[in-house]
């Protein structure tokens, strides 16, 4: 455990070392004048490549100076900020920072952060923008469907290289599960779609026709894997392709 005080004295350290390229400070109990104190040392650190602060208490003032030093990562691959206490605020702020950095961005994970439908269009607009994007988790949100179906429309087109997108306990409904669907599944290397957790009963998958999606998904995706089976099985490795739809209440 580091606390704001173990943090403080990190951010000394990280102020001397600006050719650091992987900062890894999850689950430290750190809060606010901590996270502050990471932000801002962090600004100094442009060839920074993989960022890892989830599991904190930063709160919104921290994600806020945080999104202040996000402009310096041109060349940012990773970025994990799940379970900080962004909140919508910290959120949007964040998002739009990264719209304008990290180009080359493969990693996005805003988890746990209790974000609604408010902060979804800056959220939209900066994924979008991400076409080399790999994992997207913004898993036990609260988007709703209004904020998965702008996340699904930013997810459409391009994104060839998307493999993982998590979407679970976010208040979805069918339509919101619908266009998730509609929008992953023709992605050629997509290996899991995770909407466990939401509000999508029997009747509503029905109505909406979302199973014969899902279906078609899960096809694809068997299909894949076995594909990869044959290719790699020579190899010695095996290619794990999961679907999770489990845990979704009539």
């Amino acid at each position: 455990m580091t606390g704001d005080e173990g943090a403080i004295a990190i951010s000394n350290i990280v102020n001397h070392s600006p050719l650091l390229e992987d900062f890894r400070c999850s689950s430290t109990r750190v809060e606010s004048e901590g996270g502050i104190a990471l932000a801002k040392a962090l600004g100094t650190c442009s060839h920074l490549k993989k960022l890892d602060l989830r599991d904190n208490m930063f709160g919104i003032d921290a994600g806020l100076a945080l999104s202040k030093a996000l402009s310096a990562f041109s060349d940012l691959s990773e970025i994990y900020l799940s379970y900080l206490n962004l909140e919508d605020e910290g959120c949007i702020a964040l998002a739009n920072a990264l719209k304008g950095s990290a180009s080359s961005l493969e990693v996005l994970d805003m988890a746990g952060n209790e974000i609604t439908a408010k902060a979804a269009p800056a959220l939209a607009s900066c994924i979008a923008s991400k076409q080399f994007l790999a994992k997207l988790n913004l898993g036990e949100n609260e988007l709703k469907d209004e904020g998965a179906i702008l996340i699904a429309k930013a997810l459409e087109e391009g994104h060839g290289q998307l493999c993982e997108v998590d979407m679970n306990t976010n208040l979805i409904r069918r339509a919101g599960a619908r266009r998730l669907a509609t929008a992953v599944v023709g992605k050629p290397g997509l290996t899991l779609l995770n909407i466990n957790g939401n509000y999508i009963s029997d009747e509503g998958l029905m109505r909406s026709k979302i199973y014969s999606r899902i279906a078609l998904m899960f096809l694809v995706l068997w299909m894949r894997m076995i594909q990869t089976e044959m290719t790699m099985m020579t190899r010695g490795t095996n290619k794990v392709v999961t679907m999770n739809l489990s845990w979704n209440p009539n």
